[in-house]
């Protein structure tokens, strides 16, 4: 187990790792370097150092020259000996520790305590939360559990979130994945370290989704962190993003049973509106197996055959470009022609504002698009067109001579 951890190490480091145990005078940096080395059966020099595995080696370092780094314990003491106060050793590690930080070398935090189960140490290690462990350097130290510690405290390379799939067929732009992304980057800042990864779901303990577990690959630097919807997520994105109430399995049948024949529609004639749309015309045939007529015999002079027909409704989608022309009067005269300038610099400097101007009770908005939709094609006249256009596509005859009374 212990092999993994410092080959995990040093691939974070980028191949090989310098750990520098570094801390205030007199916490014992040298007694917790030969307390590690025991522990792993290490030889130890004179000068406290040793290897743990290939390219990766630990040794006292000093705080003010931190080139070459990797990582770093810092080694503290919660005031229990050397004759130093809590108050002044929390200075001193806390300059060390912007040092580190500044330098951007991973640490964690090693409080060296003659009682580690004791308040004092308790208050030392709540300091720093799950960067800290404590220990008796003199006794010996679990060197698995320290340099465990240290591969959690470099920074993450990656983080995966994994949300339920139906989360997935959200557009980016919906309320749901917006609300995500936004948690996300509110949370971002806060991850520091690969262990600090787990606190990004805190930032959805008031959202949809609920948080369920995060696993970390130490030597790659990834987190996957994997979440579920919160009981009535589900229905409730649901009718927003359709715009129908839906509160269940019941609800939810029935909107798909209604949505069948909206779909058989949009199949068969979504690409001729389209086609119109760029085009102005196109043509969708209605589908279905077209009616066969009985034959007709046929005599053409001396000549004599039979005529089959067929008969199949087709659907010809025209893009008419529809005007409406609203002309109010303004005013007689100097007076009139000063409000209709003033109306274009209205216009000028702010169209919206320009459109959302009320007069006589209607905005000129109102005005011009009740016009668009009054004109249609009069009911006398549509029997006449489709005859007409019946004729166009049937005989193949391109003239069409147009007379509007």
């Amino acid at each position: 187990m212990e092999k993994q951890i410092y080959e995990d190490i040093a691939a974070r480091a980028g191949g090989s790792c310098a750990v520098a145990v570094v801390g205030p005078p007199k916490c014992g940096k040298r007694t917790a370097v030969r307390a590690l080395a025991a522990s792993l059966g290490a030889a130890c020099g004179e000068e406290p150092a040793f290897r743990l595995a290939e390219g990766v080696s630990v040794a006292v370092g000093d705080a003010d020259a931190l080139a070459g780094c990797g990582a770093a314990i810092l080694v503290t003491s919660d005031g229990s000996f050397g004759g130093l106060q809590r108050a002044e050793l929390a200075a001193a590690e806390g300059e060390i520790a912007a040092k580190l930080t500044a330098a951007g070398v991973p640490f964690i935090v090693l409080v060296n305590s003659a009682d580690p189960a004791s308040e004092g140490c308790r208050a030392a290690l709540a300091a720093w939360g799950e960067r800290a462990l404590a220990a008796d350097a003199e006794k010996g130290a679990d060197a698995d559990e320290v340099f465990s510690c240290l591969l959690l405290s470099f920074p993450p390379v990656r983080l995966d979130l994994f949300l339920p799939d139906w989360m997935s067929a959200l557009p980016e732009d919906s309320k749901v994945a917006a609300d995500i992304l936004a948690r996300v980057r509110a949370a971002a800042p806060d991850i520091v370290t690969l262990r600090g990864c787990a606190c990004i779901g805190e930032a959805f303990a008031d959202g949809d989704l609920t948080f369920e577990s995060c696993e970390t690959d130490a030597a790659a630097g990834r987190a996957r962190c994997r979440f579920a919807a919160k009981e009535g997520a589900f229905y409730r994105v649901l009718s927003e993003e359709c715009g129908e109430e839906i509160g269940g399995d019941l609800q939810l049948m029935a909107y798909v049973r209604a949505l069948k024949d909206a779909k058989r529609f949009y199949d068969l004639y979504s690409k001729a509106f389209a086609a119109a749309e760029t085009g102005g015309y196109a043509v969708v045939q209605a589908g279905g197996e077209a009616l066969l007529r009985p034959p007709e015999p046929v005599r053409r002079g001396a000549k004599c055959g039979i005529r089959l027909r067929a008969d199949a409704p087709s659907y010809h989608v025209v893009r008419v470009e529809v005007l409406s022309d609203v002309s109010p009067i303004t005013g007689e005269g100097e007076q009139g022609e000063q409000l209709a300038r003033n109306m274009l610099d209205c216009y000028e400097r702010d169209a919206d504002a320009f459109w959302n101007t009320d007069l006589f009770g209607r905005t000129f908005r109102d005005m011009v698009c009740d016009g668009l939709r009054e004109k249609t094609v009069p009911l006398d006249a549509r029997d006449k067109l489709r005859r007409a256009l019946t004729r166009i596509v049937n005989e193949g005859k391109g003239g069409v001579l147009c007379i509007l009374l």
